[in-house]
C-alpha cells in the first residue's frame, strides 16, 4: 500500500488530501481539509508575492505536511496553477518553499490541470461526448471530449475571482456591467475555433463554486439529499438561478443559506462564465463532477482495469468496505438475467440491480444486524460514480425494500423520486431476493421460465421448508408487482 498526500496551492484556498493506493488498481481516500487563502490578495504591483503572503503560504503547507507526518504519508506531491504560474517571482517562491519544507513543488502548466480534470470526469461519469469545465479561482480550463477521448484543451484566465475583480462583479450588477461581461466571454469564445464542434454537447462542471451554485438550487426547491456527484442542472435551472443573483448586492449574497462567505462574492461570476458558455455553444444541461484535479492526480498514478465506471467504482467500494471484489457476482448476473426475462432491460434498471446485488451487504461494516438499514444510511453519504443521483437513490430504496418491502419513501426524498419510480424499486428488490435464494440453494435448483402466466422454478431436489415458505411470500408480491405468481416444480 502507498499512502499519497496531494497539496494542491490553488488561487482560492490551499486543499490536502490523502489517500491510500492499493495494488495499483483502487484507492481510499482517508483525509482532505481546505485552508482559505487567496494568494491574489498578496501580489504586490511587480507581480510578485509579498512577504507577508509567503508567510502565510509556508504557514499553510508546514500545517499541511506535518498531517501528511502524523498520518504516516509515505509520498507528498504538492502541485501549484494558475496564479503561482502568474507570479514574476514564482521560481523563487518554489525554490524557497522546497528548501524549507523538504518538499518537492511542481508547477503545473494550465494544459496538465486540464488533463489531470478529465481524469477526474474519465474514471467518474459514464459519459462519451462532453465539454467539460473547470472554474477555479485565477483560471478556466475547457475541454472538449469525444468518444470518451480528450480532444483539446486549453487554459484561461477566467477564473470566478478574476471575472469578479475586472467586472466589479461583487457590487450590484448593472446592465452595462452585463453587457461588457457577455461581449468579452463571446469574443473569447469564438477565438476558441474548436469550441463549435461542443455545439449541443452536456457541460460537466468542475471545481468549489461550481459545486456551491448546485448547493444553492437544491436549497432552493428543498433538496436535503446530501449527493452531489453527477447531479443534473438544466438551462432553465441555471438561468433561474441567475436571475435569483444577479439583483442582489454582497450583503444579500451572503445571507443566501448554502451560500458560505468565502464564495459569495464570486459566485455570480462564476455563473455568468457558464450562463455565457451556454449560451455560446447551445447546452442543456450542466452534470456536476464533485471530484477535480486531486483525484485526477490519483488516477494518473493508477493502473485502472478497462472496465465502465460503475463497474470500477462497485470494485472500489468493495475494497473499501472490506468485500471481495468478486462479491455478489452471481446475483448481479441472474439478477440482471431475470429482469431481461421479465422485460426489465433499459440501462438504469440494469445499472440499479448491478450496484444493488453488489453493495447489499456493506452496511455490515457497521453491524450484521440491520444490514439493509445500515447499508441505506452508506448509500446515501458516498458517491457510487457511474449512476446519477436518482439511480443511487433508488439504488439505496432497492436494497432497503429487501428486508422491508412495504417500507414508506421518506418525505425527503419525495420530491425526487415519483410513486411509479419508489415502486420500480420495490420490482427490482422482488428480483434481487429471488435471485438471492435460487443461489442459496443452487444444488436443489434446475432451471427458471417466465411466462405470460407464471414464473416456473423447477428444483431437482427438496428444498428445505424455511426457503419453500419465504418463496410462497414472494410468489404473493410477484402476482401483485408481475401478474404472474411463481411456480415452484419438483422434478
Amino acid at each position: 500500500m502507498k499512502k499519497l498526500g496531494i497539496m494542491d496551492i490553488g488561487s482560492n484556498s490551499i486543499k490536502l488530501l490523502i489517500a491510500n493506493l492499493y495494488s495499483e488498481r483502487y484507492f481510499d481516500i482517508t483525509y482532505e481539509e481546505k485552508i482559505q487563502f487567496r494568494m491574489g490578495q498578496f501580489i504586490d504591483s511587480k507581480k510578485d508575492l509579498t512577504t507577508e503572503g509567503f508567510y502565510k503560504l509556508r504557514d499553510i503547507l508546514i500545517y499541511f505536511k506535518h498531517i501528511c507526518e502524523v498520518e504516516e504519508v509515505t509520498d507528498i506531491k504538492a502541485i501549484a496553477t494558475e496564479t503561482m504560474r502568474r507570479l514574476k517571482n514564482s521560481e523563487n517562491i518554489i525554490h524557497q518553499l522546497q528548501h524549507q519544507l523538504h518538499i518537492t513543488i511542481e508547477l503545473i502548466p494550465g494544459e496538465l490541470e486540464a488533463y489531470y480534470g478529465y481524469l477526474a470526469t474519465h474514471h467518474t461519469i459514464d459519459l462519451s461526448d462532453y465539454l467539460q469545465i473547470d472554474i477555479g479561482g485565477s483560471s478556466m480550463e475547457i475541454v472538449l471530449v469525444k468518444q470518451k477521448q480528450l480532444i483539446h484543451a486549453i487554459s484561461l484566465p477566467l477564473g470566478a475571482i478574476i471575472t469578479t475583480k475586472n467586472f466589479e462583479l461583487d457590487s450590484s450588477l448593472t446592465k452595462d456591467k452585463e453587457k461588457l461581461f457577455n461581449a468579452h466571454m463571446k469574443q473569447t469564445f469564438e477565438e476558441i475555433s474548436w469550441l463549435k464542434d461542443a455545439i449541443h454537447l452536456p457541460v460537466i462542471g468542475i471545481g468549489g463554486t461550481i459545486r456551491t451554485i448546485s448547493k444553492l438550487y437544491r436549497n432552493r426547491i428543498g433538496d436535503s439529499l446530501k449527493l452531489q456527484h453527477q447531479y443534473h442542472l438544466s438551462d432553465t435551472n441555471l438561468e433561474e438561478m441567475y436571475q435569483l443573483l444577479a439583483p442582489l448586492t454582497l450583503k444579500d449574497r451572503q445571507e443566501l443559506k448554502g451560500l458560505s462567505k468565502d464564495r459569495a462574492d464570486i459566485v455570480l461570476g462564476c455563473l455568468m462564465t457558464i450562463r455565457s458558455l451556454f449560451n455560446y455553444i447551445d447546452s442543456k444541461s450542466l452534470i456536476i463532477n464533485r471530484y477535480g484535479i486531486r483525484q485526477g492526480v490519483i488516477f494518473n498514478q493508477l493502473n485502472i482495469p478497462p472496465q465502465s465506471v460503475l463497474d470500477y467504482s462497485l470494485s472500489n467500494l468493495l475494497y473499501h468496505y472490506r468485500l471481495p471484489i468478486h462479491h455478489n457476482d452471481r446475483l448481479k448476473q441472474s439478477s440482471i438475467t431475470l429482469a431481461n426475462q421479465l422485460q426489465i432491460n433499459d440501462l438504469s434498471s440494469t445499472n440499479i440491480l448491478k450496484a444493488s446485488s453488489k453493495l447489499s451487504d456493506i452496511g455490515q461494516i457497521i453491524s450484521y444486524q440491520n444490514n439493509a438499514k445500515h447499508t441505506f444510511y452508506l448509500l446515501m453519504n458516498i458517491s457510487i460514480n457511474g449512476l446519477n443521483v436518482k439511480e443511487q437513490l433508488m439504488t439505496a430504496y432497492t436494497i432497503r425494500a429487501g428486508e422491508k418491502y412495504n417500507l414508506k419513501i421518506e418525505p425527503e426524498h419525495q420530491m425526487l423520486l415519483s410513486t411509479e419510480e419508489f415502486e420500480h424499486c420495490k420490482k427490482l428488490s422482488l428480483i434481487v431476493q429471488l435471485c438471492s435464494y435460487l443461489n442459496a440453494l443452487k444444488s436443489e435448483f434446475n432451471s427458471i421460465d417466465v411466462s405470460e402466466e407464471a414464473i416456473s422454478i423447477k428444483f431437482s431436489k427438496t428444498i428445505p421448508s424455511p426457503y419453500l415458505i419465504r418463496l410462497n411470500q414472494l410468489s404473493t408480491l410477484y402476482l401483485e408487482q408481475f401478474n404472474r405468481p411463481l411456480k415452484l416444480i419438483m422434478i
